[in-house]
């Protein structure tokens, strides 16, 4: 058993996305400790004060302090306002190829390889469980009986959204293609 198994610093095996580097929040001291010591990073290399940069990110600098230090967790709310000010190069939920979407990638300086961090609250962690039931179950617990038509599964949902947020960004040409094409084929 590794020192993460025993400390709850993990999620039980399967849970997390196999692209996640960090999980920061609640019970996850080790990874917040790795990303504290990571905006200290950037916020060093932005040329910032600790009192400087809370100025900018609107929190005192003893809270930052204590994110910088692992104790703390921002939101994930406030990341923006975190790549703002420090410059970092980064993204928050965008969609990746192949259907992944981090809650935060960041590209530290003197890595080849960017950094996914997922963010986890008791208010969050509440919703993801709820949302989560498996499908038959929820409808045994709505007393409903499952339908003809099932919900797509988690991979073919992850296809859908990621053609949907190319479609997002489609011109209309491509769009009235698209429309055009679908009209066209038989439902199965």
């Amino acid at each position: 058993m590794s020192e993460s198994d025993t400390n709850g610093d993990q999620r039980p095996a399967g849970e997390d996305p196999p692209y996640i580097d960090l999980v920061v929040g609640p019970n996850h001291e080790s990874d917040n400790r790795n990303f504290g010591r990571m905006l200290a990073e950037f916020r060093e290399l932005a040329g910032l004060s600790r009192s400087e940069a809370a100025a900018r990110l609107d929190v005192s600098a003893e809270y930052l302090r204590l994110i910088e230090l692992g104790r703390r967790t921002p939101a994930m709310a406030q990341m923006r306002t975190f790549i703002d000010a420090y410059g970092i190069p980064g993204e928050l939920g965008k969609l990746q190829p192949g259907g992944d979407r981090p809650d935060l990638i960041l590209f530290p300086p003197n890595t080849e390889e960017p950094v996914t961090v997922d963010f986890v609250s008791r208010i969050r962690e509440t919703r993801r469980r709820s949302t989560h039931v498996p499908q038959k179950a929820q409808k045994k617990r709505n007393g409903l009986q499952p339908a003809e038509a099932e919900l797509p599964s988690e991979t073919r949902a992850v296809e859908l959204g990621y053609i949907v947020s190319l479609l997002a960004t489609a011109d209309d040409r491509t769009l009235g293609k698209v429309y055009d094409l679908l009209q066209s084929s038989p439902a199965k």
